[in-house]
Parts: C-alpha cells; sequence; structure tokens
C-alpha cells in the first residue's frame, strides 16, 4: 500500500506522479528548447564580455538570461542577438523565471518598471 499520491490528479502513485503524469512531465533537451551551438556561443561571448550578474554583482555561475523577445527572434527564424540577453548568475536567473511559457519574467519586468 503507498502513502504518495499523484501531485497532478490525486491517483495513489508510488511517486510523486502516477505514470501518465510522468510521461508529460519529462522536460525537453536542452536543443529542443532553443539552446543550440549557436545559442551557447552567444552565451559565452556575452559572459566573456560582462563577467559578472547584472542583478546582484556576482561573478560564479554566471549565464545568459533570455528576453521574452529573444525567443520571439527566434520564432520568426531571426538570430538572438546580444541586446536580448542578459548576464546574470544562478541564483538571480531563477529568480527571474522563465521568460518562455508562461512569461513570469515578462510580466515581473513590465510591473516592476513605472
Amino acid at each position: 500500500m503507498t502513502n504518495t499520491y499523484c501531485i497532478i490528479c490525486g491517483t495513489p502513485s508510488n511517486k510523486t506522479r502516477c505514470p501518465e503524469h510522468t510521461a508529460h512531465s519529462a522536460k525537453p533537451s536542452p536543443n529542443k528548447r532553443g539552446y543550440n551551438s549557436r545559442w551557447r556561443r552567444l552565451s559565452e561571448r556575452a559572459r566573456r564580455l560582462q563577467p559578472f550578474c547584472s542583478d546582484c554583482g556576482a561573478t560564479a555561475d554566471l549565464q545568459a538570461d533570455h528576453s521574452p523577445q529573444a525567443w520571439q527572434r527566434q520564432a520568426q527564424g531571426k538570430a538572438i542577438r546580444l541586446q536580448d540577453i542578459d548576464v546574470v548568475c544562478g541564483s538571480c536567473n531563477r529568480k527571474r523565471g522563465a521568460a518562455r511559457g508562461t512569461h513570469a519574467r515578462e510580466e515581473k519586468i513590465s510591473h516592476a518598471r513605472p
């Protein structure tokens, strides 16, 4: 007997998700999500040009954070540019939230600026 339930539907399960919802929760590969070789080169270039986090000034675990506009450009077949990304540390990047999907970062930014 199990004491665990699926966090999606509440069905008894041996894990946090039932078999039906485990299949749906698998994250696509980085390449399928748009993090291809072109993105990696752009990210490396941005981090070379700015070796610190724009938000807190940290110099470790630097990442290139893409704006929602960056993904819009990519969807239109256009290249993502340096001006479409920002260098931040991993912690600040996670605080900012995802730019794709629910556009959480876009909403946070629009509310933060007058």
